[in-house]
């Protein structure tokens, strides 16, 4: 099973819809700032399942700020970030994490890509597909489900 995850898009519709239309993912994930921009995406490829959840930019969306999904017997924990502090560091998403008894926790909020697993939890941020602020330019994930790991890499457009 493959996975794009995708985060604070801020109008960048183009680049996100043209990686969904050349990838052969199972699933995306859309982690919040400009829930437009993922509906936009999803109009072009309707038969691509997406995930999402609001951020902080995404203001009286009906769309859940956070979620938890089953992807290929992973439990996912889906949130923007900005609830759980992430920008002043991941103690209390990870916390959270345990206590939601799930394999992964995926975020964004700090446009800054990142990959770490502690307490048998993966922790993702795939970045900012328009506004880096890490050392990488505009960027996004690819989750690959293997039997009993998930697979993940960066990758910088």
């Amino acid at each position: 099973m493959k996975i794009l995850v995708f985060s604070d898009s801020h109008g960048e519709v183009r680049r996100m819809a043209q990686i969904v239309g050349e990838t052969d993912a199972s699933a995306v994930i859309f982690l919040g700032d400009c829930l437009r921009d993922i509906g936009k995406v999803a109009r072009l490829h309707p038969h691509v399942l997406i995930y999402s959840v609001a951020g902080n930019c995404d203001f009286m969306s009906a769309v859940p700020d956070e979620r938890i999904v089953e992807l290929g017997g992973f439990k996912v924990f889906l949130t923007h970030g900005h609830k759980h502090g992430v920008k002043a560091g991941l103690e209390r998403l990870l916390d959270y994490a345990k206590k939601q008894g799930v394999n992964a926790a995926f975020y964004g909020h700090s446009h800054i890509a990142h990959i770490s697993k502690k307490d048998g939890i993966t922790l993702l941020n795939p970045g900012s597909i328009s506004e880096p602020r890490g050392v990488l330019g505009p960027s996004y994930a690819i989750v690959k489900i293997l039997d009993d790991e998930l697979e993940i890499e960066i990758v910088e457009v």
